[in-house]
């Protein structure tokens, strides 16, 4: 009797420390420090089109057709020329490039 009380003890006891011993190896360490601040990547930008009127040029970024000074969340659209867009983002210009045309058309004289 007296070693079924010392296992059951012994077991008790075991299975009231085990979690404090028990470290997932897929968490970082207990004692590194996250900021609490989330910080997200700036949305990709995409230039899809670029429209020509007899007024003004627009551009279509991520869906939207925006005119020059328009903005799209933190961006503002400084300039639209022939083949890209130049853009304002957290301070700094950038510029976005329509991709090459698959099909190209001749440049031979007839």
């Amino acid at each position: 009797m007296f070693k079924f009380e010392v296992s059951t003890i012994g077991l008790v006891a075991l299975l009231l420390t085990a979690p404090v011993f028990a470290v997932d190896p897929t968490q970082p360490p207990s004692e590194r420090v996250v900021s609490d601040a989330v910080t997200q990547a700036p949305e990709e930008l995409h230039l899809q089109a670029i429209l020509r009127g007899p007024e003004r040029a627009s551009a279509v970024i991520n869906g939207q057709n925006l005119k020059v000074g328009e903005r799209l969340g933190d961006m503002r659209v400084l300039a639209v020329r022939r083949h890209s867009v130049v853009i304002e983002r957290q301070g700094r210009q950038q510029e976005l490039r329509l991709s090459a045309p698959i099909i190209q058309t001749s440049r031979t004289l007839p």
